[in-house]
């Protein structure tokens, strides 16, 4: 089965599965007919939340309403499908308000400033960025540093794991300022500290300190900390976090003009990815020619190409009428330094033909 099948049908067994723990909860004087209504309703929004957002906020919705007729409105469970809701709506004024409303109901349930709302904040920060909600996850990830800096140290451990969350946050959205800060003092906190999952954010900083390094285009300084991360995240070759690694350091490798280096985590990443036989194959390093990057272009540029044993590009050909020469010379240029993962069949890498990209 492809791989994104089994995605969807790990997505499909977890909307399963807090649907029993949502029915099981029911008084047995509730209607078998809402009931039915909110498990159609909620597994449509698990089922399209990643693909259709419109047929999923609607969903979303109906789930929403009628979740606080069976479980009641100060629920933990109907604020979890507030926040479900209310990452799905595009006006950031009203999603706020569900946002609001899951807090207040968390509040009540926890108890106003308690130790107890450090870890549903967080969970909200959590899904906030993960749904591109960056600048509320951001707001969440900070309300529940100060609780746990408050209840539980300067130094604690979650305090350590919030401080980098806001890192990776800060990272994402451009603000290089906090980043290397706020790395240092998650490093400083967790260092300390030797349960799994404080370990396991000393091998995200690690990674992130990399990646800050390449926004920085500080490649040289890049590669210690990518590497140190990669050999934890090694274990797991199929892992999207391991392939983000190796595509952070094909770039370092790249723009230090260390081509076999780089050669190493194509192939590595072409073992790894399944590609079926007809798809089209995705950089993974790219290079957008500064003469595109200025110029108003309102027909999109196809090239054609082969992609060789090693992940390079040969054979360009511009498929589209273009009559600047600089611009297609730029073009050309461009596409013979992008970097691609083989195919690997059979044991073997092989050659792509056919191969396409559109600028």
């Amino acid at each position: 089965m492809p791989a994104i099948n089994c995605k969807i049908c790990n997505s499909l067994v977890w909307t399963k599965l807090v649907l029993a723990s949502f029915s099981a909860s029911l008084s047995s004087g509730q209607s078998t007919l809402e009931l039915d209504e909110f498990n159609t309703a909620y597994l449509q929004y698990g089922e399209t939340k990643d693909t259709q957002p419109d047929i999923a906020r609607e969903a979303a919705r109906r789930a929403y309403e009628l979740g606080r007729e069976l479980f009641g409105v100060d629920s933990e469970r109907s604020a979890m499908l507030a926040i479900n809701y209310a990452t799905l709506i595009e006006d950031e004024s009203q999603s706020q308000e569900y946002l609001d409303e899951a807090v207040e109901v968390y509040q009540r349930i926890f108890g106003f400033g308690s130790e107890a709302i450090i870890d549903p904040l967080m969970r909200l920060g959590r899904t906030l960025n993960d749904r591109e909600r960056l600048t509320l996850a951001s707001q969440y990830y900070e309300r529940a540093l100060q609780l746990s800096r408050d209840h539980l140290g300067e130094d604690s451990s979650k305090a350590g794991s919030l401080e980098l969350e806001l890192a990776a946050l800060s990272l994402r959205v451009g603000d290089l300022g906090q980043v290397s800060a706020r790395l240092e003092r998650a490093r400083s906190i967790l260092s300390s500290y030797t349960d799994p999952g404080s370990q396991s954010g000393m091998t995200r900083i690690d990674l992130l300190t990399g990646e800050y390094f390449i926004v920085r285009e500080q490649y040289r300084a890049a590669i210690e900390p990518l590497l140190a991360s990669l050999g934890k995240f090694v274990r797991f070759p199929r892992a999207g976090i391991t392939v983000r690694n190796r595509i952070s350091l094909i770039r370092a490798y790249e723009n230090l003009g260390e081509q076999e280096r780089a050669t190493e985590h194509c192939l590595a990443i072409g073992i790894a990815q399944r590609v079926s036989e007809g798809e089209n194959l995705r950089p993974v390093y790219t290079v957008i020619p500064e003469v595109l990057r200025n110029k108003d272009q309102s027909h999109p540029i196809r090239v054609e190409f082969l992609v060789d044993r090693e992940g390079f590009v040969r054979e360009p050909q511009i498929q589209t009428d273009i009559d600047e020469a600089e611009l297609r010379q730029a073009v050309i240029e461009a596409i013979a330094q992008f970097r691609f993962a083989p195919r690997f069949i059979d044991g073997s890498f092989v050659e792509s033909p056919n191969q396409y990209f559109v600028f």
